[in-house]
This record gives structure tokens, C-alpha cells and sequence, in this order.
């Protein structure tokens, strides 16, 4: 039987060489399970199987490491998002299509989704300009002020919060269904995502929660 072969994760250049394929996706998988803090380049280099010195070949330092992998992390969220975002025409097939996207990526490499999520606040500030410019959370506000234009999502409740409250669930579920607090593959609860996050900004919002 051939020997199966790992595909190359989208944050590795395809010519990239072995050593830095295996500090990229071990520092990765290390920044999420243990914290980028709590993780030391000693802690990678042990990963890896490499020295300090050969880290630093090809990284001037942890934080540059960190960096790198949070920029190519949050670019390939943001283009997946924005590529099914102008692909659909609807609001709920808008909808529909990022939050089947979202859970695909957690399938596919949930370390590199995490990485985005719990440390966005961190290294946002320091992206370049061109980075700052792809905003999921514009992504997010684009699509439901068209479901608001559409009739669908409420009005009584100011975009900046729905914003937040739709990102927040798909958040909160990625870091459950890390934890294992959901079973099987992240994406046979896209239903009942979609079902609540329609719910969560319906345009049947009663008055008494206008506040």
C-alpha cells in the first residue's frame, strides 16, 4: 500500500524547506493547545525535533513566528469568508454559506482558526495596513445590514451588536466543539447554528428587548 501523504497545510509555502514546515505547524498546534505566552522557542525546538539556532534560520524570533503564522492564519479565514460572501445573492444564503465555511476550516485545521480567535485582540495591531483593510467582522455587518435591507434581520438593535453577537456564537461553538463539548465533525451543527443565529437577529425582535 502506498504511503499516504500529509497534505501541505495553507499556511507552508509549497517549496518551503522540511525544517520550516515543521516549525510552522508545530508552533501552531503548540500556540493553541498551550498558550503563546506559556510556549517558548526551547518548547518548539523540542517539538520539532531542531535546535534553537536552526529556529532561528528561519525566524528571527518567537514573536516573529507568531506573527507570520497569525497573519496567514486570518488571511485565509477572512478570503474564504469573503469569497462565498460575493459568490451568494441572498441574505440567508449568505448566511448559510459562511457559517458552512467557518466549520469546514474548524474541520479542516481548527488549530489555525483557534489561533485567529483567542489572539486577534493581540497581534490585530500590529498587521499591515493591507491586512487591517479585510475585516471578517466588515464581512459580517455587510451581510446582515442586506438581510436588514431584505426584511430579515431586525432593526432594533444596532449592527455593531448583531455584529458581535453573530461572530460570538460561532466563537464560542468553535471552542466547545474544541473542547469536545459537541460530537462528530464541526459541520453537522450547521443547522442548528444557522437556525439559532436567525433567530438571534430576526426582525421579529419584540420592543421590550429595543433597550
Amino acid at each position: 500500500m502506498p504511503r499516504r501523504v500529509r497534505p501541505v497545510p495553507f499556511y507552508v509555502a509549497p517549496d518551503a524547506a522540511p525544517a520550516k514546515k515543521k516549525i510552522l505547524t508545530e508552533a501552531l498546534r503548540l500556540f493553541v493547545r498551550d498558550g503563546l505566552c506559556e510556549t517558548s522557542i526551547r518548547d518548539i525546538a523540542r517539538a520539532t525535533g531542531y535546535t534553537n539556532p536552526a529556529l532561528f534560520k528561519h525566524f528571527a524570533s518567537k514573536q516573529q513566528l507568531a506573527v507570520h503564522l497569525f497573519e496567514q492564519c486570518y488571511l485565509n479565514l477572512f478570503q474564504a469568508i469573503e469569497r462565498v460572501v460575493s459568490e451568494e445573492r441572498s441574505y440567508a444564503a449568505k448566511q448559510r454559506a459562511v457559517i458552512a465555511t467557518y466549520l469546514d476550516l474548524l474541520d479542516a485545521d481548527r488549530d489555525a482558526l483557534l489561533y485567529v480567535q483567542d489572539n486577534l485582540r493581540h497581534f490585530w495591531p500590529m498587521m499591515p495596513a493591507s491586512v487591517r483593510r479585510s475585516s471578517i467582522a466588515g464581512q459580517v455587518q455587510a451581510m446582515l445590514l442586506l438581510g436588514r435591507d431584505e426584511g430579515a434581520v431586525t432593526g432594533a438593535v444596532p449592527i455593531e451588536f448583531l455584529v458581535l453577537g453573530w461572530l460570538g456564537v460561532l466563537q464560542q461553538f468553535a471552542r466547545a466543539w474544541f473542547f469536545g463539548g459537541f460530537a462528530g465533525p464541526a459541520r453537522r451543527h450547521g443547522r442548528r447554528l444557522e437556525q439559532l443565529l436567525t433567530r438571534m437577529t430576526a426582525a421579529s425582535v419584540s420592543n421590550d428587548q429595543r433597550g
